[in-house]
């Protein structure tokens, strides 16, 4: 006879005696290791033993996400890490477990020139000015996107990264008239803006977003005007 099936049989066998002795445990809270110790409380060695079937049916917990990769370069390889805990077969003890420890390689996402915020982006602040055209190019020809500040924790790490810049810079975010829609080419449609006073204006050929690292606040402005940029990399 199958193992399965021998062991479907004996489960079904003691579910009822289950039920009666289990101290008032609801069903959804009986596991392997609540078999294995009310088999011992109440001396029912094939408790017991279902339990310890179950047990190493399903010995180990899930993985815990993985840690942030070691390598801060493109191009760059490191390690990360992920834990687990599992049932230590070789305790006498039901409820004694074991960690265990998965090393995984991984590539570095952040070029060399950038920098890893406090949140864990990958910036890169060009100095060099471009049009917001030519701002975009230049980043994904490097692999990433121009900034587009969609979210408080990536905000907070543009204004530590600029703190002491003093020039506007190109960021994410165009329509195509002064009455249009924004629109994002990467990162969410809707993110954050904190407009600065009196903006944004909707001057005609106002169709590009910058950002001002002095008041820490957005403007609208011509797409031809060259400023410096942050490519983002994910």
């Amino acid at each position: 006879m199958d193992k399965f099936v021998v062991f479907g049989i004996l489960l079904t066998g003691v579910s009822c005696g289950l039920l009666s002795e289990s101290n008032g445990t609801a069903a959804d809270d009986i596991d392997a290791l609540t078999l294995v110790d009310l088999g011992k409380e109440t001396r029912k060695p094939l408790l017991t033993l279902i339990g310890l079937a179950m047990r190493n049916l399903h010995p180990c917990e899930v993985w815990s996400p993985w840690t942030p990769c070691e390598a801060t370069a493109r191009g760059y390889y490191g390690t990360r890490t992920r834990t687990r805990q599992c049932v230590d077969k070789r305790s006498s003890e039901s409820n004694t477990y074991k960690n265990e420890t998965d090393i995984g390689l991984c590539e570095g996402k952040c070029p060399v020139g950038a920098n890893i915020t406090s949140h864990g982006f990958c910036f890169k602040l060009h100095l060099n000015k471009m049009n917001q055209d030519m701002a975009a190019a230049t980043c994904e020809n490097e692999g990433g996107y121009l900034l587009n500040i969609d979210s408080i924790k990536k905000y907070e790490d543009v204004k530590i990264l600029l703190s002491s810049f003093g020039m506007n810079i190109h960021i994410d975010g165009r329509r195509a008239t002064s009455s249009s829609p924004w629109v994002y080419k990467y990162g969410s449609q809707q993110p954050i803006i904190f407009w600065g006073s009196g903006d944004p204006d909707n001057g005609s050929t106002d169709l590009c977003q910058n950002y001002n690292p002095s008041d820490n606040f957005w403007y609208d402005s011509s797409c031809a005007t060259s400023r410096p940029f942050i490519c983002d990399f994910i």
